[in-house]
């Protein structure tokens, strides 16, 4: 795909909500603040059943709304890349808010370098109240032109993603029978036919949701290796082999979360989420169980004995 980037190309932004009035409307807002200068912005927004004052809301705004009744967040994200009409498509969730950089750095990437289909940049994770915590992720350094095991190995935010609309159609519709990260799927189906691109500059504030990290990670998890096991199992042996430390590290990092809030949960004094996030460890690779267990115990010794020294 080579495709010249029009001087004004037309962003088309796509958000599905449901419930969420007042965050659907301060991420609208964050949208509607930035300087369009080299683009045009087309909001495409899809409540999917609100029952509070969402509509209202978001059509305060200049939005183009589609009305659902429950069709699940991966339909109505289809609903809306079907009724974009940009030049250029991003997917946004409803709970985050776009920093000034936002299409302004994709945007120059696609008219540097043609043959690419999709720019991806970074996230700033932020707590409920947008106060912001850890590094921009992906971490970097990140490649510039990213192949396949690169796309593998990390989760970009689906927000800070901007795809040619040509490959968006061609990418087709949100998979609505997995249990999370159906971004990650549907954008992994473009690297795999088209050069894509990343930028390290944060683009968008990620907002952390309340509930337990280690539930959500929980559910996430089953998505990610049937993901993985989609995008690879018909790649030559040698590829397949080749990226198997990928999944491996995927899984550690996984266990060693589980374990962290197995810890910070005992010594908070909640036994019961505390063995939770300890099974779902153990569930996700023993292995790994194992040998950041014995690494814990070993620091803990370590110290033990500097302190006695």
């Amino acid at each position: 795909m080579t495709v010249s980037a029009p001087t004004r190309p037309t962003v088309s932004v796509v958000m599905a909500t449901k419930n969420r009035s007042e965050l659907a409307r301060r991420t609208l807002q964050s949208l509607f603040e930035l300087d369009p200068h080299d683009f045009e912005l087309e909001v495409v927004v899809v409540d999917d059943g609100s029952t509070d004052d969402t509509v209202e809301q978001v059509t305060r705004l200049p939005v183009r709304l589609i009305r659902t009744e429950g069709v699940g967040m991966a339909e109505a994200r289809s609903l809306g890349l079907r009724a974009a009409s940009g030049d250029f498509v991003t997917v946004l969730d409803d709970d985050d808010v776009v920093l000034p950089a936002a299409f302004h750095s994709q945007l120059a990437v696609f008219r540097e370098h043609p043959e690419v289909a999709l720019v991806h940049a970074q996230a700033q994770l932020v707590g409920p109240d947008l106060t912001p915590f850890g590094d921009p992720f992906p971490y970097s350094p990140l490649p510039k032109f990213p192949q396949l095991r690169d796309c593998l190995s990390y989760f970009p935010q689906v927000g800070t993603i901007v795809t040619r609309m040509e490959a968006a159609r061609e990418a087709g519709d949100f998979d609505p029978t997995l249990p999370g990260d159906n971004d990650w799927d549907w954008m992994l189906r473009i690297v795999r036919r088209h050069p894509v691109a990343a930028v390290e500059e944060p683009v968008l504030l990620f907002r952390q949701r309340d509930e337990p990290q280690e539930e959500l990670a929980w559910r996430r998890y089953p998505a990610v290796a049937t993901i993985f096991r989609r995008h690879t199992g018909d790649l030559p042996v040698v590829d397949r082999v080749r990226l198997r430390p990928v999944m491996w590290r995927h899984r550690g990092w996984c266990t060693s979360m589980f374990l962290n809030h197995a810890h910070d949960n005992w010594c908070a004094g909640d036994r019961h989420r505390a063995l939770t996030s300890l099974g779902y460890a153990v569930r996700t690779s023993p292995v790994h169980v194992v040998v950041e267990g014995g690494r814990r115990i070993g620091r803990s010794l370590v110290q033990r004995v500097r302190g006695h020294g």
